[in-house]
């Protein structure tokens, strides 16, 4: 029996700031990572239900992805690393003014849903399928019309809650997100029961109310959530595996040759910055690697939830972050790669 699948849409009705960590609140990330939205989640679920289990905080009672765009009404997955190298170099002996370029392949972050279940089926990708499709392919896509938000950049002063007045070189910029119509983002997410699911979904229905992200004192980050089922092909022969999150390794996994494999291709990103919880927030967390979204593994992995702020007299309760990988099955033709 194969697993089951569940997607979640996400439609803000307000701002969103997804930071990334900076001098000021300028930068900002277009989706939201696995690691945050798990975080947000368990402080939600712990708020409402209180049951403090080591499932919880290892990641066994639920999984969930990194957060994608949803763009016009058409569901975005990374784009599995490699899969259009072949594109990019036909394209690269083209005249100048042929479409897609270079330039426009090598932007592009996200495949369509409909691309994706043809590459998990085993097809490789053409120049028709991205131009002549008759639906946005990829993302960002080499139509300026097309896009998922506009960002707008608002000043800040930093006050000083006791005495009302305002700090010292307190003043900054923060940029915030505004999703176009028919456009948000979505996740998917797996369960260990159906229980776990209704609490689940309760959690997210809490996270939409108090906001996801950053600012959410000032009501950025609000949203509604639509869920539908998800499924996709099962591969008949050997496999490897698409990583839709971010994914820290352990020991175990590292020796088995996750990251060696002539089969691996992959991505890495540091994660880093403050803890969220109300009671850790003016606290570091230790740096982490994870490795990236679309990255290509060669057998299914774990991923680990390492403990990146201890507990000690000033910090009431250990923090964690997400770094449980989920996956998705992706034949395996053989290739080799660098």
């Amino acid at each position: 029996m194969g697993t089951d699948y569940y997607a979640y849409h996400l439609y803000f009705s307000s701002p969103l700031h997804s930071g990334i960590e900076s001098i000021g609140q300028e930068r900002i990330e277009e989706t939201v990572r696995s690691d945050t939205l798990w975080g947000a989640l368990v402080q939600c679920w712990l708020l409402l239900f209180g049951d403090v289990t080591s499932d919880l905080f290892n990641g066994g009672m639920f999984s969930v992805s990194s957060c994608f765009p949803i763009v016009q009404g058409t569901r975005f997955f990374p784009l599995p690393i490699g899969s259009i190298d072949h594109l990019i170099e036909k394209a690269s002996k083209e005249p100048p003014d042929f479409k897609p370029s270079v330039k426009d392949l090598k932007k592009a972050k996200y495949v369509s849903e409909s691309l994706l279940l043809k590459i998990l089926k085993g097809g490789d990708l053409s120049f028709n399928d991205i131009v002549d499709g008759g639906e946005i392919a990829i993302y960002p896509s080499f139509s300026e019309r097309i896009r998922l938000l506009v960002t707008d950049q608002r000043p800040r002063i930093r006050m000083d809650q006791l005495s009302g007045t305002v700090e010292g070189d307190a003043f900054f910029y923060c940029s915030d997100a505004f999703f176009e119509k028919d456009s948000g983002l979505f996740f998917l997410a797996t369960f260990e029961s159906e229980d776990t699911r209704q609490k689940f979904e309760a959690a997210l229905r809490l996270l939409g109310d108090t906001g996801l992200g950053a600012d959410r004192s000032v009501g950025r980050g609000q949203f509604s959530f639509e869920v539908s089922s998800f499924s996709i092909p099962e591969p008949a022969n050997s496999c490897k595996y698409l990583l839709l999150s971010l994914y820290r390794p352990s020991k175990e996994e590292v020796e088995q040759g996750v990251m060696t494999s002539d089969k691996s291709r992959y991505l890495l990103v540091r994660r880093s910055g403050r803890a969220a919880s109300i009671y850790t927030s003016r606290f570091r967390r230790a740096d982490t690697w994870m490795l990236a979204e679309g990255s290509i593994l060669p057998f299914k992995p774990e991923g680990t939830v390492p403990k990146v702020l201890k507990k000690t007299k000033e910090i009431p309760h250990d923090v964690y972050r997400y770094g449980r990988a989920f996956t998705l099955p992706i034949p395996d033709r053989g290739q080799k790669h660098e």
